[in-house]
């Protein structure tokens, strides 16, 4: 079971070649790992004279069998086999040489000075291997092979070129140039030293607890032996070489306590392996930092040794570099010629078990269900480096960011770590203040106006949660009273004043030299997690009232401008029709206006007869598809008078919304009585022509879509009573229709609110594309019954195919009247959604590069509806689930600009004019927390 687990297709979204997948296997298969454990476990005594020949013929058959599970059929076994063969020839682990590690290094890597960063020409390949295999192995590679050099290095040299190196090693581009984040989780972010601070070299446990999953236990279950394997395996090779502890021993007397040797150091490998066959649960005793980094410093400079202690001193003093450090020791210790074969296959053992854990924090597979429940709610959690975290978003001194978290997040201890972290980042100090306890009383001196500078660098986004935990057959609710209090909660919070006078505010609201309004950090709101558990409906009321100005606020503070939004819409749908209602939805529900921005919109971009025939089937419930040809028919009316394509499908459309209409469950009257025990609906309560809302035609039901901005909850708690405060005036816009329920769409509204209010699910509908003919044949037929739970069927034809794509081009021209903004987020996007390549993300749809393709009925306007392009940002999203860096972002969109034959110059100076416009935007949205007096 655990080889199935973790052994999965892996990262669909990325094609590769076979030495990549090659690679990837060697460095990170589970049975690969399993093995070299074995291995390592067997008695110290089985020194067989071919131990290591069949160990080296197990590995070449798992390997190819690896490729052959993770991969299958994408190439030919002669050529796997050619390949292992080649590169497994019998002297693994006997030798310095690792496979695959040269090349690709040379291929992938150059130096610059004293950086080690990617080739530019090869960001996608680099992105594509640092999937599956730490990138952090090549840099601690090569540099291990500097060091061996003729002569070695100096050690001020080797510190100042390993603390170098920048985050994901990447170009640190043009430093007058600065870069805006504008979409990015901070919690997804994940440093690099995350897995070694937080679980190899710390007691932190994987947490087991009543509310995980059946899927999160199991990879709990998967990963615990795989963290006890990797804990017993670093302290193992941590200790250090036994040439340096003899010498120690007899010359220096490092005595341990009671005065004796350390036998450990003075015993081989093979004997020091009997300790790995101890219980896994045994209590590790991890090395002392402090002590270990003295006891190294007699040791030859660039040795294994020596590289150890360098370690320890960088994880004493909690150095940005310290994962680096240990893989240039782990690199250094393989590739000297007197290392053991037994310590190399320790080593090896480590790097894929450390890979396995690793590969569980980054997304694998399709959609933001699989997202949100098992790799941003990870078993091996997320890390709570903060300053590793501000490494990774503000790589540049310039650089600007809002990053995203929970509304209730927004805290003085948040604000704190992340002032720390961006002192520390731009080299600063806090200021001294004059006298002891007088930090309110600093002066506005160069120094602490530096400080001040940095910390406006930053502002936050509140996104609230649309995640549920799945239930077989039972559709997602919401908690409306628990978002509400959440929204006051919020308001609340940011009128408060207790906590904000900490020493990295400067004295915060008790300096006097300046006004200090820590609630201006807050800028943003947002709704993310799964859109297809809870629809923006249940969130847009309460994100109407929290921006609806005039709140009260803390006594002393300046006039500001309201919160825009920032909301996910359209990132992952069951049908094109879904991803662009849902978008519409956002926009017309929550109110967007000038200087609001929709997070992903790939509904908007991917074009519809791509999406559909990369799905296959499209599944989805019966009311959500109703919903879907309300929708269509309604921007197919509206467009009829100039698009012919929408004169086309109309009657199609209507056709299809009185069939499904009738199988709905909305008409139905429930029977709550006799219901109260089943939680269901019977269908036989009222025949369907008896029903009052049988006759409800297409623009009564898009009248009552409309009305789905109004807060139920809200609602049921006024009636027709008086709205009294602005959270009801908010919530309910069209509350008198609503009372009066006189209208047939504001029945429509209760009786589908009624509906929700039982546990039943709708019949699901296959939708699959199809001629006319063949689309008459299969409208609503009854497929795979069983009792009442049933699926129908449906045909989308290529004519509303083709409309759903001209109208994806009419509502980005609408969108862009408004002044809306479209946030990229191009590696977040091609491991989610259906796009297998950098050069399908919908920007260059959006925004391209060479804007002649805009003329009507080139490539990106088919159907003339476009006037150009709309404004896009490009972000991260969550630089560690999906690893890579916002200039990496950049240089990726730069090459696959160069796969669609866009000239370099033109695609830089697009690529200027998106690096602008996030600027622009943050700086639009920023207001300053700290103002002089």
């Amino acid at each position: 079971m655990r080889r199935n687990f973790l052994d999965s297709r892996g990262f669909l979204m990325l094609q590769r070649t076979l030495t990549e997948h090659a690679s990837e296997c060697f460095y990170s298969d589970e049975r690969l790992a399993a093995r070299l454990w074995q291995h390592l476990l067997q008695p110290a005594d089985d020194l067989a004279s071919d131990r290591w020949r069949r160990l080296g013929g197990d590995l070449y058959h798992l390997l190819v069998e690896g490729v052959e599970a993770r991969y299958p059929r994408e190439h030919r076994l002669t050529d796997v086999r050619q390949l292992m063969g080649h590169m497994l020839d019998g002297d693994l682990l006997l030798t310095p040489e690792l496979p695959w590690l040269d090349g690709l290094q040379q291929q992938l890597l150059q130096r610059n000075g004293d950086l080690l960063c990617y080739r530019e020409g090869e960001v996608q390949a680099y992105v594509r291997l640092a999937a599956g295999l730490d990138p952090t192995l090549l840099v601690g590679w090569h540099l291990a092979g500097w060091m061996q050099e003729i002569p070695c290095p100096d050690p001020h040299d080797i510190r100042r070129v390993v603390s170098a190196q920048t985050t994901f090693f990447a170009p640190p581009g043009n430093p007058a140039l600065p870069f805006a984040e504008g979409h990015v989780h901070f919690w997804g972010v994940t440093a690099d030293s995350a897995i070694l601070d937080d679980y190899l070299l710390a007691d932190k446990s994987l947490k087991l607890n009543e509310k995980l999953n059946p899927w999160q236990r199991e990879q709990h279950d998967n990963l615990q032996p795989l963290l006890q394997r990797a804990r017993q395996l670093l302290v193992l090779l941590l200790e250090p070489g036994a040439q340096t502890c003899l010498a120690q021993n007899d010359h220096e007397a490092q005595p341990k306590g009671d005065g004796k040797a350390n036998p450990s150091c003075t015993t081989g490998w093979p004997q020091r392996l009997e300790r790995l066959s101890l219980a896994m649960q045994t209590p590790i005793r991890k090395p002392d930092s402090r002590l270990l980094a003295a006891c190294m410093r007699v040791d030859n400079v660039g040795s294994a040794n020596w590289l150890l202690g360098e370690f320890a001193q960088a994880m004493s003093c909690g150095a940005a570099n310290r994962w680096l450090w240990l893989y240039v020791y782990l690199c250094r210790r393989y590739r000297e010629h007197e290392t053991d074969p037994y310590q190399r296959a320790t080593i090896l053992c480590f790097w894929q078990t450390v890979n396995l854990l690793r590969r569980s924090l980054i997304m694998d597979g399709q959609g933001l269900t699989r997202f949100a429940e098992r790799y941003f709610q990870a078993s091996l959690g997320r890390s709570r480096d903060y300053q590793g975290n501000v490494r990774r978003l503000w790589a540049g001194r310039a650089d600007v960011a809002e990053i995203k978290s929970g509304p209730l997040a927004f805290k003085p201890k948040l604000a704190r770590e992340l002032a720390q972290g961006l002192i520390a980042n731009n080299d600063l100090y806090l200021p001294k203040p004059p006298y002891i306890f007088g930090e309110s009383d600093l002066q506005l001196d160069m120094k602490a106006l530096a400080t001040m500078q940095a910390l406006e660098r930053w502002q936050f986004c509140g996104h609230f949660l649309r995640s549920k935990p799945h239930k077989q057959n039972q559709r997602p609710k919401p908690d409306s009273k628990e978002l509400w209090q959440e929204a006051e909660k919020l308001m609340s919070n940011l009128q408060s004043e207790s906590g904000w006078v900490a020493a990295e505010f400067l004295g915060g609201k008790l300096n006097s030299n300046f006004r200090f309004q820590p609630a201006r950090w807050f800028r943003g709101l947002d709704v993310a997690g799964d859109e297809n558990a809870l629809k923006i409906e249940w969130f847009a009321p309460l994100l109407r009232w929290l921006r609806s100005g005039f709140k009260p606020r803390p006594d002393g503070e300046r006039a500001s401008t309201g919160f825009h939004l920032s909301i996910h819409a359209g990132e992952d749908y069951a049908h094109p029709a879904s991803g662009m209602r849902h978008i519409d939805e956002t926009v017309r529900f929550c109110e967007m206006r000038e200087g609001d921005r929709l997070g992903h919109a790939l509904a908007l971009g991917v074009a519809p007869k791509n999406w559909a025939a990369r799905q296959g089937e499209m599944l989805l419930p019966l009311d959500e598809h109703l919903d879907n040809l309300v929708w269509l028919w309604h921007h197919a009316s509206v467009l009829s008078g100039v698009l012919p394509l929408a004169q086309q499908v109309l009657p199609i459309l209507e056709r299809r919304i009185a069939r499904f209409w009738s199988l709905s469950p909305w008409w139905q009257v429930p029977d709550f009585m006799t219901n109260a025990a089943t939680g269901k609906i019977t269908a036989s309560a009222a025949a369907f022509e008896a029903s009052p809302l049988c006759h409800a035609t297409a623009d009564d039901l898009h009248q009552a879509w409309l009305l789905r901005r109004n807060c139920y909850y809200h609602l049921c708690k006024i009636g027709d009573g008086w709205l009294v405060d602005s959270k009801e005036r908010h919530a309910l816009p069209n509350h008198p229709e609503l009372a009066e329920n006189s209208t047939l769409a504001s029945q429509l509204y209760r009786a589908r609110h009624r509906w929700f209010q039982s546990v039943q699910e709708p019949p699901l509908v296959i939708v699959r594309v199809g001629d006319k003919a063949y689309a008459h044949s299969r409208f609503h037929t009854r497929v795979g019954c069983k009792g009442d739970n049933y699926l129908l069927e449906d045909v989308d034809t290529l004519a509303e195919l083709d409309f759903m794509h001209a109208l994806q081009d009419w509502l980005l021209t609408e969108y862009d009247k408004l002044g809306l903004t479209i946030e990229a987020n191009p590696t977040s996007n091609v491991y989610i959604a259906r796009l297998k390549t950098y050069a399908e993300h919908p920007i260059f749809r959006w925004h391209p590069p060479d804007e002649s393709v805009l003329a009507p009925g080139a490539a990106a306007n088919l159907y003339g509806m476009r006037r150009g392009p709309v404004r896009v940002l490009v972000n991260t999203d969550d630089p560690g689930i999906m690893p890579t860096t916002l200039r990496t972002e950049f240089l990726l969109l730069r090459e696959a600009a160069l796969e669609l034959k866009v000239g370099r110059t033109v695609a830089e100076r697009w690529l200027e004019t998106l690096r602008q416009y996030g600027i622009e935007q943050f700086h639009r949205n920023h207001l300053p927390v700290f103002e002089a007096v």
